[in-house]
């Protein structure tokens, strides 16, 4: 496990008294421990819809497949390549 890393954040006052009632109302030890279930909460709520956004591509994807809208592989990288202006190397 790799050991934390400390940072400092100025506050002004008022961000300030708020977050230690915050803290003491929530039962933390300490504000640090407020702040830091708050940026790990965060940190898991942007991790779940980078899932959930996946999940819903991965969706679509399958359900194009299932319709047929789809192209073979060796056509689609032709179709990038030509997009992009690429030119193949043997012709």
């Amino acid at each position: 496990m790799s050991k934390p890393s400390e940072v400092v954040v100025k506050l002004e006052p008022a961000l300030d008294d708020f977050i230690r009632a915050e803290a003491q109302r929530g039962s933390f030890a300490s504000s640090s421990e407020y702040i830091h279930d708050l940026l790990q909460d965060h940190f898991e709520a942007t991790r779940k819809r980078k899932l959930e956004a996946l999940d819903a591509a991965l969706d679509r994807g399958l359900a194009d497949i299932e319709a047929g809208r789809y192209l073979p592989l060796d056509e689609a990288f032709a179709e990038v390549r030509r997009r992009l202006g690429i030119t193949d190397r043997g012709q």
